[in-house]
């Protein structure tokens, strides 16, 4: 039997309804569509695969990637929404750019964090420079994946977070939606962790509060559509039953070999955008930086 994967909780929700134990609130914040979805319960649980909570998404469209002003301005939209997650006061903030970097759709991790301002070892090696400059004290790894390092990623991050000793974690990975238009268009933000790969039928270890003993933010940007949901998806609109689309998507993709994927053709281009844009903007929420002072550092 073919099911639709998503990473995102907003879209069980668009799938299952009411019986999905999700709730749905919306607002406009800085001109952005912003959409709360609140997993409750036993049935939130078992219809997303997620902690109770809060998820967060951010509709960022797509035109921020070729103008600069909206660049700018989603930029500062996403650093107030992360802002709001992070625990109050100072303390050490460890980045986690989760994914397989020789994978272009799976490296958004790994490249928000080559464009992070990191400098928990600045205070370390001039004091007087890190106290002048105001910035905040912020480390950051990508952790790779277990078939590149034999580790799975909650060990990793698990591992350097006991030597560090963070106040908070952020974490940072490209997630799964059942929709093309959603792919680089939107951001989910949340305080409840996140398990790895669980999008592409793949799930990890979840790294969060209760793995890490602190806080743990999550944000994450679809980047694929899994073939069989899209077609059924697509099928569905069509006015297919529910058994007639079924039977036919998995008619479709009976001949390709789990793990079919479909991403945009200009992905790299995305992937390098979306990761100037995520950095920008924990730049701005970990260090106090206005848009332009952290252009400086991001290219």
């Amino acid at each position: 039997m073919v099911e639709k994967r998503t990473d995102l909780a907003l879209e069980v929700q668009e799938m299952r309804g009411r019986e999905s134990g999700i709730e749905i609130s919306t607002a406009k914040r800085n001109g952005i569509e912003i959409t709360v979805a609140t997993v409750r319960g036993e049935a939130g649980r078992k219809s997303s695969g997620k902690p109770e909570g809060k998820y967060i998404t951010l509709d960022i469209g797509s035109d921020w990637q070729n103008d600069k002003a909206l660049f700018a301005k989603t930029a500062l939209a996403l650093s107030e929404e992360i802002k709001s997650l992070l625990p109050k006061g100072e303390g050490d903030v460890l980045v986690a750019g989760l994914g397989n970097e020789s994978i272009t759709p799976d490296s958004l991790g790994p490249s928000v964090v080559k464009r992070l301002i990191v400098t928990r070892h600045i205070e370390d090696i001039d004091p007087e420079l890190f106290s002048g400059a105001g910035f905040g004290r912020v480390s950051a790894i990508a952790a790779g994946v277990l078939a590149q390092t034999g580790i799975e990623s909650a060990e990793i991050v698990k591992s350097i977070a006991l030597s560090v000793k963070p106040e908070c974690v952020i974490l940072i990975d490209a997630l799964a939606s059942r929709r093309l238009a959603r792919l680089a268009t939107t951001v989910q933000l949340s305080s409840n962790g996140i398990s790895p790969g669980s999008g592409v039928s793949n799930k990890r270890v979840a790294i969060d509060k209760e793995l890490l003993g602190v806080p743990v933010v999550s944000i994450g940007v679809p980047t694929v559509v899994d073939a069989a949901t899209l077609a059924l998806d697509i099928i569905e609109e069509h006015g297919g039953g529910e058994e007639e689309y079924r039977a036919i998507a998995e008619k479709i993709l009976s001949g390709a070999r789990d793990g079919l994927f479909v991403t945009p053709k200009d992905t790299d281009i995305i992937i390098k955008n979306l990761s100037q844009l995520i950095s920008s903007s924990l730049n701005m929420a970990l260090h106090g930086m206005t848009f332009e002072e952290s252009a400086e550092f991001v290219l």
